[in-house]
């Protein structure tokens, strides 16, 4: 009789309580969604979003995949179409799954401790009992692994997703604000309003990257130095291969060169192919005359982008200056023409036919150059050299 009454209980908790908790706490999300949306709301009980193997019911805007096998319901997954909902609307939705399943638990507790049902009946739903409260646990409290879905993206449990809404929600407003900024282009308004959100105490890693990125944009070294210094004594262990490129170009800039190198070998040993990290390494190893290093990494940084024409002209510059003189030419031809608004390369081409003594040419392309970037580096020594030889 012992045996019998086990099996029914296993054969209840699995055919009908355990996929009865899982509907529960589905629809615990799906009935907010369907309140708040005005859109289609789908629940999957049984998969992570697998409608195959499973009967399908409509009911008004609803859509229920049910699998066939209730041995697959410990799983479900709710999906609302409507993209475009607040953050409090979406605490909400994710918040009420677990809360429902709370709901369930005390429910059953109240059952079990005060109800007068049969005792058999009783020590189903003791154990059923359990199992809400462990899933609830489960469901609630936030968990890095990803759970990976039937279209092949990832999400995770419930409590990761209430944690990282809530850090959103902390989030100013400046900050969204500027990043739309920073990703249609207009860098110096984007830098206005990270900083803001800087200032209103926001210090993610990414508010000091995307404002450095934003100050080196638009070549304003001395903020994106200080930026820089602050974002270093925060999280400088945390630093990723482009956070130690960043911070070399800014070293660079003012002259440390040494300190710059040293950030530029800890970038290229971080990912060897930042090919940024390695034409900025090489234009550096050009500004203390060491051509020979200065080509090697010009060499790597192409090969690993064909298309980046920085490292081209870098590399016609370097060779110019150890008297190769033809090939150089040939590197600031093809880069011209892959950029045509690069001002280092009309500056290099100006150095070229210095070194030709055909400064009347030079004069022409260093001019051009200032027009483009009147900032660009030693153009105002060259033009005063070059005018010197003209007698202007």
């Amino acid at each position: 009789m012992l045996v019998i009454s086990y099996f029914i209980f296993l054969l209840l908790f699995v055919m009908i309580l355990r996929p009865f908790s899982t509907l529960v706490h589905e629809l615990g999300h799906g009935i907010p969604a369907l309140l708040l949306t005005n859109k289609k709301v789908t629940l999957y009980l049984g998969s992570y979003g697998n409608p195959k193997d499973s009967f399908k019911f409509v009911i008004g805007r609803l859509e229920l995949f049910l699998h066939k096998k209730l041995f697959h319901w410990k799983i479900g997954l709710c999906v609302f179409e409507q993209n475009t909902l607040s953050i409090n609307k979406l605490l909400f939705i994710n918040v009420m799954g677990p809360l429902t399943s709370l709901g369930l638990s005390i429910i059953l507790s109240y059952i079990v401790f005060f109800s007068e049902l049969n005792e058999n009946v009783k020590f189903i739903l003791f154990f059923f009992n359990v199992t809400t409260y462990y899933e609830f646990y489960r469901d609630i409290v936030p968990h890095n692994d990803p759970i990976e879905l039937h279209n092949g993206t990832t999400i995770f449990n419930d409590g990761k997703q209430i944690l990282e809404l809530l850090k959103a929600k902390m989030i100013p407003n400046e900050y969204y604000i500027g990043v739309e900024y920073y990703n249609t282009g207009n860098y110096e308004a984007a830098s206005l309003e990270i900083e803001k959100a800087l200032n209103k105490g926001y210090q993610e890693n990414i508010v000091y990257q995307l404002l450095i990125s934003a100050y080196l944009q638009v070549k304003d070294y001395t903020n994106s130095e200080r930026i820089n210094n602050l974002y270093s004594k925060k999280a400088q262990k945390e630093f990723n291969s482009n956070d130690y490129s960043n911070s070399g170009l800014i070293k660079s800039f003012f002259g440390n060169y040494e300190e710059a190198i040293e950030d530029y070998d800890k970038a290229i040993e971080m990912d060897p192919s930042n090919s940024y990290a390695l034409n900025n390494r090489g234009y550096t190893y050009n500004i203390i005359g060491n051509y020979e290093s200065a080509i090697k990494d010009f060499d790597k940084a192409i090969l690993f982008d064909e298309n980046f024409a920085y490292p081209i002209n870098n590399r016609g510059f370097a060779k110019i200056k150890l008297g190769f003189k033809e090939d150089g030419l040939k590197d600031l031809e093809k880069s011209m023409k892959m950029d045509g608004e690069n001002s280092y390369c009309y500056f290099n081409f100006g150095v070229y036919y210095y070194e030709e003594s055909d400064y009347q040419k030079a004069l022409e392309y260093f001019n051009k150059a200032r027009e483009l970037d009147s900032t660009t580096y030693k153009l105002d020594s060259y033009i005063e050299k070059v005018m010197k030889k003209l007698e202007i």
